[in-house]
Parts: structure tokens; C-alpha cells; sequence
């Protein structure tokens, strides 16, 4: 059934260029996300301000655009015909832009709860976490939401978290020399931790624990 669209706005919801909000995309993220749209028709909803109570219309169209190295989704968005006021706030420039939230995750994790922790980042430092990890060839599961005011959380198994904690202290460390609003957050099994309250050796002294109780529990078995 063909719907009725008061008109309609076109542009790149996200690339891999940094935006207004202080973020971007991998490549390979933005072609996740494609594919997330191309599967599931609720991705294509459009919201303001993020707020799923309160759609205000929907892509109609949309595409991978590539630019040598540069990659970005770009989509027509119809603006449904009863939101005139979605409409005006475009026209008056008040709506200037478009954001996305989105769960971007890597295949076959095979994570379970109980194995995870989690680190919680500023938004607009997700990406430089996440070269961090892959730098040590860590295994995460990401989820973004790509608003200002929504923090970004990576999820990753114990046993690499040991490993990379002294790596999030130093990168918190230098980051909160110019932005003191830099807050880095880890939670291990309903335990939360941050830099502020928490050292290093507390937080690997948590998980060399949780790592001593699974070996007891395999040996057990």
C-alpha cells in the first residue's frame, strides 16, 4: 500500500567521514547497516530526536554511496503527510540534519552473558576505542546509538578484557587532559568501575578472579 508523504528530504544519514556529532562509520559498518535496512522494513522508520514513540516518516529510497576511500548511506526519507510539523522545522531550517540508531554487530561472537563485560564510552570516541581493539586483534561486539547524548558500549569476553585495560586507562588518561567530560565506564557482571573511582589493577584484579572461578569450574566438570 503506496503512502501519502507530505515531501521529502534526501541525504546521507551516515559515512565515514566525521560528522556534527563527532562521529562515523567503518566501510564495513555502513554496509552492516545496508544490510540491517534491506532486512528488517522498522530500520527504515525515521524518528525525531531518536524517539520511537514519535515517527515522523520513513526512507522511501536509499543507498551505498562509495568515493574512493570515502563510503556513505544516503537515503530519501518521506516525511508522512500528518507530520506537517516535522515538515515546518525542516523548512526552517530548525531539523538539519539526519542520525540513526543502529546495533552494529560482529558475526559469529559467539559471546554469552556471563562471559561478557562491558565498556561504556562517550560517543564521539567510540571509533578510536575501537581501532584500539582491533589493534590487539580483540574479538567486540558493538552497540551504537548514533546520538550526542548516548553512550556507545562495547561488549568483549573476559579473558581479553585483562588485556586491554591498561590500554582504555592510558587512552582515558590523555583524552581527559583536554575534555573532562570523558568518561569511561566498565561493568563486569552487574560491578561497575570507572577511572575516576577505579584503578586499573582493581578492575584486572576482578577479572583475574572471574578467570580463576571459570578454570575451577571447567576442572570441576
Amino acid at each position: 500500500m503506496k503512502k501519502d508523504f507530505i515531501g521529502y528530504i534526501e541525504g546521507y544519514i551516515c559515512t565515514t567521514s566525521i560528522d556534527s556529532h563527532g562521529d562515523k562509520f567503518l566501510p564495513e559498518d555502513i554496509e552492516s547497516f545496508k544490510k540491517q535496512i534491506d532486512q528488517n522494513q522498522r530500520l527504515r522508520i525515521m524518528y525525531i530526536k531518536h524517539n520511537i514513540k514519535d515517527p515522523s516518516g520513513e526512507m522511501v529510497e536509499y543507498r551505498v554511496d562509495t568515493k574512493g576511500k570515502w563510503k556513505g548511506l544516503w537515503a530519501k526519507v518521506g516525511i508522512y503527510k500528518n507530520r506537517k510539523d516535522v515538515w515546518e522545522m525542516h523548512k526552517s531550517g530548525e531539523l538539519t540534519g539526519f542520525s540513526v540508531g543502529v546495533k552494529l554487530v560482529e558475526k559469529n561472537s559467539g559471546f554469552t552473558e556471563k562471559d561478557k563485560i562491558f565498556i561504556k564510552i562517550n560517543p564521539q570516541c567510540w571509533h578510536e576505542i575501537k581501532e584500539i581493539l582491533d589493534k590487539k586483534n580483540i574479538k567486540t561486539e558493538v552497540y551504537l546509538k548514533k546520538a550526542l547524548d548516548e553512550s556507545v558500549i562495547f561488549s568483549l569476553i573476559i579473558t581479553a578484557g585483562i588485556f586491554i585495560i591498561d590500554k582504555l586507562y592510558d587512552y582515558w588518561k590523555t583524552k581527559r587532559e583536554k575534555d573532562k567530560n570523558i568518561n569511561i565506564s566498565v561493568t563486569i557482571q552487574e560491578k561497575n568501575y570507572n577511572f575516576i573511582n577505579s584503578s586499573p589493577s582493581e578492575i584486572k584484579k576482578h577479572l583475574r578472579l572471574l578467570q580463576e572461578i571459570e578454570k575451577t569450574d571447567k576442572v570441576n566438570k
